[in-house]
């Protein structure tokens, strides 16, 4: 499945939604404002697409996204915030993708669901989605964050965006810098 991956185009933002919410990252993640933009993650370089069955590009096809972790303490999250947005090129006929934290299978990554939730998806810019999640972790152990759909939610369209912390910055021939991702999703585990 790895290989098969649809990569999403980034966007031009304007100022950011929520500009004044602050991602700890309590048990992990790679949310971090950029001063140029005001939002934790960046929908300038694109991500990956967060699909049910009846999206617009790739119908029939699902495509769910996973990012690793290691707890950075033992206790019981509060809640997941992911930078995933609704697909402006598409009509989506929902806005709910469900939110997981898996263990992690050393073959497949994203191993055994321990607990998830639903959370909505908005059109941004920078607003991210936020599902209420509560399950009990232990500090060292790497773990893994979901976006996946049900029946319910078949209809999404929507792009999880990279972390800020992923951004590259490149200079070919001395024709000048440019900026690209390094394509991981952002998400924060609280």
């Amino acid at each position: 499945m790895a290989q098969g991956l649809v990569k999403a185009p980034g966007r031009q933002t304007g100022p950011a939604q929520n500009p004044d919410s602050v991602q700890v990252n309590g048990f992990g993640g790679n949310l971090e404002t950029n001063a140029c933009t005001a939002c934790n993650f960046d929908e300038l370089t694109g991500g990956y697409y967060v699909w049910g069955t009846n999206n617009c590009i790739a119908p029939g096809t699902t495509q769910w996204i996973g990012a690793p972790f290691i707890s950075k303490r033992s206790g019981t999250t509060r809640q997941i915030s992911a930078g995933i947005e609704l697909d402006a090129a598409c009509s989506t006929s929902t806005n709910q993708v469900t939110l997981g934290i898996y263990a992690d299978d050393c073959t497949t990554g994203v191993g055994t669901l321990i607990a998830s939730g639903r959370a909505t998806v908005s059109a941004g810019p920078c607003v991210l989605a936020v599902a209420r999640v509560r399950a009990a972790l232990v500090a060292g152990t790497r773990y893994w964050v979901a976006a996946t759909t049900n029946s319910t939610q078949n209809g999404l369209d929507s792009i999880w965006y990279n972390s800020n912390q992923t951004q590259i910055s490149g200079n070919v021939a001395s024709g000048g810098w440019f900026l690209f991702g390094g394509n991981v999703p952002s998400f924060s585990v609280d």
